[in-house]
């Protein structure tokens, strides 16, 4: 195959020279190496954005290729044109952003990757990064994920050609049932960040890229130890603060042979181990339990996601009230009140903040719906977990009740 490696750059000089020489001793050299550096902005360090012209520009060790632009593109617009302008000669490309260390295998094991998965058109996407996720190594030394990352990854000419800036992706994905499920598994960040794109508190790339994998329900391949070390979180970068959270072990840098595995799935232990990170409780809990009690739950905000692990841990949860939303949430139908009698339920759980609002909620449900007052919960948050819904749908303490 021909895989070009792509190198993105700006003004970390010290975090470029660390890539560069990480790449310089990797086991296998790049066919060639794009480095990209965008173009100054205002008020940028200009005496760091020299040394890093220098480094790249003495690069002599392979075949290489410096494109340096002419203005700022910003991060998202680099790197997508940068990708674009690779695949116009290769067949798949390996990308590296400046703070991105590769392990002297990286490559290698990449080249593999992508020879073992070419034809396989349901992986999406490889990463040298491992992602910071409790998961038990088994007898192969990479796995199958939902979510792609972008610390050390490539891709294919063909795969590459689903990518899309569509902000309303998520919307769709909404309101279909396993669209839905996959967004919730695999990003339930992802909605954030879109929405900080909007605002201009960030400017990800790499979001859409995530959407549309997760809209298709890709297939990206991670290895259990990581392949690259991430030095940008020590608030050197535009983009980055500082954190430990994403640290994670990296693999022996004297491993040659890779085990992969013919055919590449999602297991349910990986889904269970992504909750940790950016998946959702909800979405993992597809299979009713006959030992737990069937809900409906009232309300999709705060108060819910706080208590969701709670809640599906305990109960099946089949279907969920909103007035204000409508589609699909991890897999499960969101209803209007007036679709309650549709489904088998053993309780309905309000779970709303205000108190004036649960007693409205539950009035409503007794006398519009008929739902039998002893069937209705509400939310056992601080100020409620007294509180207890009597025949006209008021609220009264429990303590109350028991006199």
């Amino acid at each position: 195959m021909n895989i070009a490696t792509l190198l993105f750059t700006y003004n970390r000089s010290y975090h470029t020279e660390q890539v560069i020489e990480a790449l310089k001793c990797n086991s296998v050299s790049p066919q060639k190496l794009f480095v990209f550096q965008d173009g100054m902005e205002e008020g940028t360090n200009r005496q760091e954005w020299e040394k890093v012209a220098s480094l790249i520009h003495a690069i002599d060790w392979c075949e290489h290729e410096v494109i340096t632009s002419e203005y700022n593109k910003g991060l998202a617009n680099s790197i997508i044109s940068g990708i674009n302008y690779a695949l116009e000669e290769y067949d798949a490309v390996i990308v590296l952003e400046d703070d991105c260390v590769p392990a002297s295998n990286f490559i290698f094991f990449m080249q593999k990757c992508f020879e073992k998965y070419e034809s396989d058109k349901r992986v999406y996407s490889v990463s040298g990064y491992a992602w910071p996720i409790h998961l038990q190594k088994g007898e192969y030394d990479v796995y199958g994920c939902g979510r792609i990352s972008s610390w050390g990854w490539g891709t294919w000419k063909d795969r590459w050609g689903i990518y899309e800036k569509n902000y309303e992706i998520i919307r769709k994905m909404k309101q279909e049932e396993e669209p839905s499920k996959n967004l919730a598994l695999w990003g339930n960040d992802l909605e954030d960040t879109l929405v900080g794109n909007v605002r201009g508190d960030c400017d990800s790339w790499a979001v859409f890229w995530a959407l549309n994998v997760i809209a298709r329900g890709g297939i990206c391949i991670n290895p259990y130890y990581s392949l690259i070390h991430n030095i940008g979180f020590d608030g050197s970068g535009v983009h980055c603060g500082r954190t430990e959270r994403f640290d994670t072990a990296m693999i022996c840098g004297e491993q040659q042979q890779f085990s992969l595995p013919d055919q590449t799935t999602v297991s349910d232990k990986v889904k269970r181990a992504f909750v940790s990170l950016y998946g959702n409780s909800t979405a993992i809990n597809d299979k009713k339990d006959d030992k737990k009690e069937t809900i409906l739950v009232y309300g999709l905000g705060t108060h819910f996601r706080e208590r969701e692990r709670e809640l599906n841990e305990k109960y099946n949860i089949v279907a969920f009230i909103d007035n204000r939303k409508k589609g699909y949430y991890a897999g499960r139908k969101v209803i209007k009140p007036g679709e309650i009698k549709k489904y088998a339920f053993d309780k309905i759980f309000v779970l709303v903040k205000n108190i004036g609002e649960c007693i409205h909620i539950a009035k409503s449900l007794i006398k519009e719906f008929g739902i039998s007052y002893d069937a209705i919960q509400i939310s056992n948050f601080t100020e409620f977990e007294k509180l207890k819904v009597i025949e006209d749908g008021s609220l009264i303490s429990v303590d109350s009740a028991d006199e």
